[in-house]
């Protein structure tokens, strides 16, 4: 890939998707300026584009700005090497339904759940504890991080052991911007707070509070309740029962080829017979989503599922084709998948300009007379919950008036063993050598 550094950002979508974008989406992100990190997002994106069949005039400002100013902030070259914890409430909603829905566990003991790589604020764990309530629910993480900070206006960062600065978010800017200024703030909040703080052991939590900012060490105590407990760790060092579910999202994605190999080999070995292990990646408002689900028997572990949610088809981020490292191969299957569902021309001659119809109708976007897509005002100058919540209701309609179903036919009529879970996402029997097995 280094042959490309030196290449533009229009340059390299010329090459790959065959078009040049206009300037008013070009121009806006220098490629030449990217970090390596990011330089690899982009470059695996343009690949993966090309590999689903997605023409360039797909590209719009809101992937640009992704690009360009929110993904590198979320890579862990941004945080000295660590890997960020983020998240947020409702993320995992659909996947707690789907175990809901397909596990029936033995009456013989408690049902455990194992939440692997939950983040901070642990979140999505604590939702699915509330949607199980008769499990046993674990979240594991080998980032807790000792305190954290909260300022007056709820904006939180958080210490190592040592007082270090690991991480900080801002609840109304994207990741990377995180000026001197800011870190020096939460630095200088730190040294004040931190010997007034008395911190008795690992388990159990310590406050102190002044002028509205406020310390906590030991924090992710405080998230603890009766079926649902948190553990600082690495996989090699769990030691929990025999798990009915693991759940690994959005996590594996950060490792190179080989280390996420083995971690999933490990997380395997969790599962107790019949168990099964979801993994993949959605973004944080749980849509994009594309997973693996793994079931275990006296033969080890394989997959027997590949779901993604339908708005994979026809996106307005960069979500069904982010990546962070080579050789990811639900993304790679995903692709294929969706190249086989535009090809089938029963489905996307109908599909592809109803989506279009439906996002002016909704006041979200139209195509520009260059082909490209272009946001309304209301949509630019809003919120981002404004665009959310109308793309949300966009397709759920879609989903109503059987668009699920009628990729699910396309993928069929491509040589696919394909069909709807129990959560409403389309679904395949992974092709052999897809996806790793153990």
């Amino acid at each position: 890939m280094e042959l490309f550094d030196e290449m533009s950002f229009n340059s390299l979508v010329e090459r790959f998707l065959g078009t040049r974008l206009p300037s008013r989406l070009s121009d806006s992100l220098s490629y030449t300026e990217l970090s390596p990190e990011a330089k690899g997002v982009v470059l695996r994106l343009l690949i993966l584009m090309k590999r689903s069949s997605c023409p360039a005039t797909e590209f719009n400002s809101q992937m640009i700005w992704l690009l360009a100013s929110v993904t590198p902030g979320m890579l862990p070259s941004a945080w000295g090497g660590l890997i960020p914890p983020v998240t947020s409430p409702g993320r995992h909603k659909k996947l707690d339904d789907y175990v809901i829905k397909k596990m029936q566990p033995s009456s013989n003991r408690q049902p455990v759940f194992i939440d692997f790589g939950c983040g901070f604020p642990p979140v999505t764990t604590i939702d699915t504890a509330k949607h199980l309530p008769d499990w046993s629910v674990f979240g594991v993480d080998r980032s807790f991080t000792r305190y954290v900070l909260y300022d007056a206006a709820v904006n939180y960062a958080c210490f190592n052991r040592h007082g270090k600065l690991q991480y900080f978010q801002d609840k109304t800017k994207p990741l990377n911007e995180h000026p001197n200024t800011t870190r020096n703030r939460f630095n200088s909040l730190f040294a004040d707070l931190c010997p007034q703080l008395q911190c008795v052991d690992e388990h159990s939590s310590a406050t102190v509070e002044r002028n509205g900012n406020r310390l906590i060490c030991n924090h992710i105590r405080d998230f603890e309740g009766k079926n649902l407990k948190f553990f600082k760790s690495d996989i090699d060092n769990l030691q929990f029962p025999p798990a009915n579910t693991v759940r690994c999202m959005n996590v594996l994605l950060y490792f190179e080829k080989d280390i996420r190999e083995n971690m999933l080999s490990k997380i395997c070995t969790l599962l107790d017979a019949n168990g099964l292990l979801i993994t993949g990646f959605n973004h944080p408002f749980g849509i994009y989503a594309r997973y693996s689900v793994y079931t275990k028997d006296k033969n080890g572990a394989h997959p027997c599922e590949f779901s993604f949610s339908l708005d994979n088809l026809r996106p307005l981020g960069i979500g069904p084709w982010l990546t962070l490292s080579d050789e990811d191969r639900e993304a790679e299957l995903l692709a294929d998948l969706t190249s086989a569902i535009r090809a089938d021309r029963r489905f996307w001659k109908e599909f592809n300009p109803y989506v279009d119809m439906l996002r002016t109708k909704y006041g979200i976007c139209e195509r520009d007379n260059d082909g490209f897509i272009h946001f309304t005002e209301d949509a630019r100058n809003g919120p981002p919950s404004v665009i959310m919540d109308k793309a949300s209701a966009l397709w759920n309609q879609l989903e109503d008036e059987g668009y699920t179903d009628g990729a699910i036919e396309a993928l069929g009529r491509a040589g696919y063993q394909a069909w709807k879970n129990p959560v409403g996402d389309i679904t395949v029997l992974p092709p052999d050598e897809s996806l790793y097995k153990f």
